[in-house]
């Protein structure tokens, strides 16, 4: 820049960060255009005249989330500081729930698995009021998958993590159009799973899912912990099956090898819901992860491009980043 325009840069820089006016402002003001102050800007900061400090908390997340995000090539990571929280679980879910209010647009598709993580999710979602705050419209909630009556009494509550019921609630919260998906999850008979996919109100709400910008889900692995075990009598056998032919984790009742992809099983013939090929085409893949337990099948769904948001805590950040 020549000398004769360091006063015109000099000027913009001082409006602009002292008199905090907008580049809008600015531009009418000195009788420019707004790509001309922009430039000027820049083009001051390139001069030296403008030193920005950032003078974050000694306790910051926002290094270990650039890490993740170069380390996965991922959009987004949110990482919820826990060492000093009372209660870490809620950390992580409040911290998916602001990213969740952030995105939100109006006439956005949005679509959830189900679980405990994305019960916490909603549960965090409604207890900072966020709903409350936002000036959206016409947001669509689907469900990802149907529903089960638990096999035993003792995953009762397992009956409150439903996709339907959890898209149910919200989009009650932001005042969005819920759809439900009438059938069950997992299903005995394979011809009985080729029928319903012929009725009108299911396949309707599984084609809306798979037009989802935003997924957001959890990843399971494959112990005795797996909620999908419950699902019915001997599915837990076939779960670890699975994981003898290579299986690593699931999500969306789909179990998955060290490729990312699904491992075909009779398995599959019995699950009602989207696939993992439907869940990778939906832009913004968001995945919830506070159990320890889930960090390998984690950083297996991350080099495979099933996740590119992860909200998580540090200490799984941490984990997630060694070789």
């Amino acid at each position: 820049m020549k000398r004769k325009d360091e006063r015109f840069l000099m000027r913009v820089a001082d409006m602009y960060y002292n008199d905090e006016l907008s580049q809008e402002v600015i531009a009418d003001k000195l009788n420019v255009s707004r790509t001309t102050i922009s430039r000027a800007l820049s083009n001051a900061k390139k001069a030296g005249y403008i030193k920005i400090v950032l003078d974050f908390p000694s306790a910051s997340s926002v290094e270990i989330e650039k890490q993740l995000e170069q380390t996965y090539n991922i959009q987004e990571a949110g990482i919820a500081l826990t060492s000093a929280a009372d209660d870490p679980v809620y950390e992580v879910c409040k911290t998916a729930a602001r990213y969740l209010a952030r995105v939100l647009k109006n006439d956005m598709i949005i679509g959830l698995t189900w679980g405990r993580t994305m019960k916490q999710l909603i549960d965090a979602f409604e207890k900072e009021q966020l709903g409350k705050t936002l000036k959206i419209k016409g947001v669509q909630v689907v469900p990802f998958l149907g529903t089960n009556a638990p096999a035993a009494e003792e995953y009762d509550i397992i009956r409150l993590t439903y996709s339907s019921l959890l898209s149910s609630k919200l989009s009650e919260l932001i005042r969005g159009i819920n759809y439900s998906l009438p059938a069950p999850m997992y299903v005995q008979n394979p011809e009985l799973k080729k029928l319903l996919l012929q009725e009108p109100e299911i396949s309707r709400t599984l084609d809306k899912a798979r037009q989802c910008q935003v997924a957001l889900f959890s990843i399971g692995d494959l112990s005795e912990q797996s909620a999908v075990g419950c699902l019915s009598d001997g599915v837990a056998e076939t779960l670890q099956d699975l994981k003898k032919k290579g299986g690593i984790g699931e999500t969306l009742g789909r179990v998955f090898d060290r490729n990312g992809n699904t491992i075909e099983s009779d398995f599959n013939d019995h699950i009602i819901g989207l696939s993992l090929e439907d869940l990778k085409k939906i832009p913004t893949r968001v995945c919830i992860v506070y159990d320890d337990y889930k960090i390998e099948a984690t950083k297996i769904a991350l080099k495979n491009g099933l996740i590119n948001v992860l909200i998580t805590d540090d200490k799984i950040a941490e984990e997630l980043l060694k070789d």
